[in-house]
């Protein structure tokens, strides 16, 4: 994941952070017998746009996301404790999926402009193909 992590110029955490969550809501929408998930989010993901002014933190997140500009790079492995609650014991398993990662910026971006989790928007976006 290291490797990943650099490759995309994102700090570590926030790679492990993304690619659990983008794991997770994969594996929801799998549950669902969504199928085409993932090439539906990065449509979506790839057509977002701002809608409305952004807070001023989502829009330093937005930023840093976009650009790929940290203030700090991190080697730490500290995932919040609001994904770490869902992903339970599977954690080395999820965070092995680094080939998420560069879907799971994209998606992050998307939902930070539509001022969302990416679990949110993502569950939003798939489920809006099918009505």
């Amino acid at each position: 994941m290291a490797v990943a992590s650099a490759e995309e110029s994102v700090p570590l955490d926030v790679a492990a952070t993304l690619i659990c969550e983008a794991g997770l809501l994969l594996e929801s929408l799998d549950r669902h017998r969504l199928s085409g998930a993932r090439a539906r989010l990065d449509r979506a993901a790839g057509t977002s746009r701002v809608t409305k002014a952004l807070t001023a933190s989502n829009a330093d997140y937005l930023r840093a996301l976009s650009c790929r500009s940290w203030r700090r790079q991190s080697g730490e492995l500290a995932i919040p404790a609001r994904v770490t609650g869902r992903v339970g014991e599977g954690l080395e398993e999820r965070l092995a999926r680094c080939d998420l990662l560069g879907s799971a910026i994209r998606w992050e971006v998307a939902a930070v402009l539509a001022e969302r989790s990416m679990a949110n928007w993502g569950s939003q976006v798939v489920l809006a193909g099918f009505r």
